[in-house]
């Protein structure tokens, strides 16, 4: 009888042991895992919190069995990683996963940390990154003053360097989304090319609001979600007619939803290899010997007076290439540039609000002489795209 009994409590032990096992094998099989990581420790905290209001709102439509909505937000105290599912009443929670002391969340090694825990501890089929903050797309730290991806406190940022060495970290992303300014720059998605299949952002600036996130985390955890359904839910909120009128509203500085305008574009990561040759085939053949580059009939992004992204398709129209160079090139963007929306009008905390007239989703730099003493040599040295693109053939 007591050999028995021992077998009995062996079987049920090991009946528990599987039981546990096939927990661990559901939550490893699950759909999508997507962490959006609020680096918010600057004049953006208010609107982090509301934002996190309303990615709680988002998941109440999201099967939580199936997809995981991790969060990590720092506004500059008790930073955490929590996790919104829902309690047995169906209500949206915060699961906290990790609490930290206070910390600059764009140091690399802070990042990683949470990139790593997010991840091993919710593995998935796919992933998805949001990074929330402060943008400033490829330019180099040393020259941005105000912002930059991300910012923490007054002089914290990280580089495009330093954001490719987090990414290492983290497993291949089916989409990055950037909701911060300028950083759909074809200097930035071509750098981060080999860790998403897709980036989703702005060439300009973005209203202070950011994504709807009642709307995009429902877009980010759909059946068969595509990065471009993701951009759509972002763009269409802005465009909304009982939305959109072109100008800010009276009261733009209250969290009230901004109606200048919006710009989202999608890249598709896997066909910027034949963007860079289709470039490098027209950009040194147009321009050679370190000519002036004449900008007054390209659209730029940056309202403010250093004037660092303009229009990339408008760059390769000016070159005055013939008719069949530029229809190849533009076939090559737009299989790279798989979606493009914007307003009318778009927002600039510079410029107010401003016609995007002769824009196409993607920005690029352009060289000038004046920029000769920093920007140029870090541009040449730092960024892929310069000998990807040609311009090492151009004397720039």
């Amino acid at each position: 009888m007591k050999k028995i009994k021992i077998f009995s409590l062996f079987v049920c032990l090991a009946m528990l042991v599987i039981a546990c096992h096939n927990d661990d094998d559901e939550r490893g099989v699950q759909m999508r895992t997507v962490l959006v990581y609020i680096a918010g420790d600057n004049s953006l905290r208010s609107f982090a919190t509301e934002d996190l209001a309303e990615m709680t709102e988002g998941m109440q439509s999201v099967d939580d069995n199936s997809y995981n909505l991790l969060v990590y937000i720092d506004t500059g105290s008790s930073p955490k990683l929590i996790r919104l599912k829902k309690d047995k009443k169906k209500n949206v929670v915060q699961e906290v996963i990790a609490t930290y002391e206070g910390r600059n969340s764009v140091d690399v090694s802070k990042m990683k940390e949470v990139i790593n825990t997010a991840f091993s501890e919710y593995p998935a089929q796919s992933y998805g990154l949001v990074l929330w903050s402060h943008g400033e797309g490829w330019l180099a730290k040393s020259q941005n003053k105000t912002r930059w991806w991300g910012q923490d406190g007054g002089s914290n940022y990280m580089d495009i360097s330093e954001l490719k060495d987090v990414l290492r970290n983290a497993p291949h992303l089916s989409f990055l989304l950037f909701d911060a300014c300028f950083m759909q720059s074809v200097e930035v998605v071509y750098e981060l090319k080999e860790h998403a299949d897709y980036i989703i952002g702005s060439p300009t600036e973005i209203p202070a609001p950011g994504a709807p996130y009642q709307k995009v985390v429902p877009a980010m955890f759909a059946n068969n979600a595509s990065a471009t359904d993701i951009a759509k839910a972002y763009f269409e909120f802005y465009a909304d007619e009982n939305l959109y009128t072109g100008k800010l509203p009276y009261n733009w500085g209250l969290g009230d939803p901004w109606t200048a305008g919006v710009s989202v574009s999608v890249v598709n990561t896997s066909m910027l290899e034949q963007l860079a040759k289709s470039s490098s085939e027209i950009i040194p053949k147009y321009i050679k010997g370190r000519q002036a580059i004449a900008t007054s009939g390209i659209l730029c992004y940056d309202c403010r007076s250093s004037k660092y992204y303009y229009d990339f398709d408008g760059l390769i129209r000016s070159l005055g290439s013939e008719t069949s160079e530029y229809e190849a090139w533009k076939a090559a963007y737009d299989a790279a540039v798989v979606y493009w929306k914007t307003t009318p009008n778009n927002y600039s905390s510079y410029g107010g609000s401003f016609l995007m007239n002769g824009s196409a989703g993607l920005s690029t730099y352009i060289f000038r002489q004046s920029y000769e003493e920093e920007i140029n040599p870090f541009y040449r040295q730092s960024i892929q795209w310069y000998s990807a693109a040609g311009w090492d053939e151009t004397g720039w």
